[in-house]
């Protein structure tokens, strides 16, 4: 149930990175990085980029439709991705799911 429940998810995120980057003029040779991050970092990332999509996921999910979207973007998982304990330091743990394109700094 957790794999469709996480599927479903991944495919909604895609949806709305679709969306972000037609509303956005992206060109075709824009690309978003998408990352696993905590609260605070998600809101340094929205405080720096624009456009910014983030996702907030239930822990049980979290990590397989963060690699589905990955998948389906065919880009490699870099960065560690065992932080994701719900009884670690709440800026610690890692909840969401934002993409950003690295290009596109907020002004």
């Amino acid at each position: 149930m957790n794999n469709q429940t996480a599927k479903f998810k991944a495919t909604e995120y895609l949806y709305d990175l679709a969306n972000t980057a037609t509303e956005n003029g992206f060109k075709t040779d824009e690309r978003w990085e998408v990352n696993l991050v905590s609260e605070v970092e998600k809101l340094a990332i929205e405080r720096q980029y624009y456009p910014t999509v983030a996702s907030r996921f239930i822990p049980d999910i979290l990590l397989d439709a963060y690699r589905m979207v990955k998948g389906q973007l065919k880009q490699t998982i870099t960065q560690h991705t065992w932080d994701v304990d719900r009884y670690a330091e709440p800026q610690h743990v890692m909840q969401y799911v934002i993409a950003f394109n690295p290009d596109r700094l907020r002004r």
